[in-house]
């Protein structure tokens, strides 16, 4: 899944890789002025820092 493809209101699915979520756990997204994120155990977990490094645009560590 891209990132590009995620708007406000989807629901992610996180994987075992999170400190500050629990796998299987449903995150509902938001957006503030710094961009999409999911709440987390530690705030905002923003999703523009689980983009993958290979300049694809896919999201690690997360499903719809």
């Amino acid at each position: 899944m891209k990132l590009s493809d995620v708007k406000q209101g989807d629901v992610l699915i996180a994987d075992g890789g999170f400190t500050c979520l629990k796998e299987g756990q449903r995150c509902a997204v938001q957006s503030d002025s710094n961009g999409l994120f999911i709440p987390c155990n530690e705030g905002k977990h923003y999703l523009d820092g689980q983009v993958s490094f290979d300049n694809k645009g896919e999201l690690v560590g997360l499903t719809k």
